[in-house]
């Protein structure tokens, strides 16, 4: 992650993540724009925190509307969709695994199942559709899970800290504005508790990645944070019927 990486805005409607790596860039420079103040909030020690376990699981729901979307030829134009993923890092072999579930919300209610897998030791990402049993190999660049970094990172600006309840949970939120010049652009915010355990993310702007340009909106949040992962086998295994349609490649999407 950071907690910001691993909240690494999984926009699931092409299929994952937003691309707010800061590769090439200053990232002093990524917080806000020139001129604009910091807000008077004095960031509490030990807010800027690292997720404290090497395996989890976590569970995420995300609503997302979008002016253009694509995914295996079932999504176009104007879009809004709810999307439930159960998703698992694993930082001991640094991978990532995510099942999700996507409602398209246009009144037929079409839903969709996919598997991503990143694993090190290939230089793409698994993007299985679990309907049509077909593959994808996406670009890691445009499914940006970081699986290197897993904490709150020095350029993201830190924007006070809340309670739910008679304050019965506390999270601290950071945020960030992604320049207009990189791949994906706008306000990102994502909080974690006390102890780093990922609570929600929110992003608003565009993006050009996917050989589109879509303006979106996501907003997301993490629960059931449960510490290891149960048959690792379920989540990180390539069907078998990927790895034949790569040799004789009746049907798959280019890198």
């Amino acid at each position: 992650m950071s907690a910001y990486k691993f909240l690494a805005a999984f926009v699931c409607v092409a299929a994952l993540s937003l691309v707010v790596s800061a590769d090439g860039h200053d990232r002093g420079d990524m917080g806000r724009p020139m001129g604009m103040p910091l807000p008077e909030v004095e960031e509490p020690e030990g807010a800027r925190c690292c997720l404290p376990d090497d395996q989890f699981r976590v569970l995420k729901g995300s609503m997302v509307s979008s002016t253009r979307t694509g995914f295996f030829g079932k999504l176009s134009g104007p879009t809004k969709v709810f999307e439930y993923s159960d998703n698992v890092y694993d930082y001991t072999n640094n991978k990532f695994a995510s099942y999700i579930t996507r409602v398209l919300l246009d009144g037929s209610f079409y839903e969709e199942h996919v598997h991503v897998i990143e694993d090190p030791d290939e230089d793409f990402v698994w993007v299985i559709n679990l309907d049509e049993m077909k593959c994808m190999k996406g670009k890691k660049e445009e499914y940006p899970f970081r699986i290197g970094e897993r904490c709150v990172p020095d350029y993201a600006m830190y924007s006070g800290a809340f309670y739910l309840g008679k304050e019965e949970f506390t999270a601290n939120e950071f945020y960030q504005i992604i320049p207009e010049d990189m791949s994906t652009s706008g306000l990102f915010t994502f909080s974690v508790s006390p102890d780093c355990i990922p609570h929600s993310e929110n992003f608003v702007g565009k993006t050009d990645s996917w050989g589109m340009s879509q303006i979106l909106t996501v907003s997301s949040t993490f629960t059931n944070y449960t510490v290891g992962i149960d048959m690792p086998e379920r989540y990180f295994t390539v069907p078998d019927y990927c790895r034949y349609m790569e040799e004789s490649k009746p049907w798959w999407m280019p890198v």
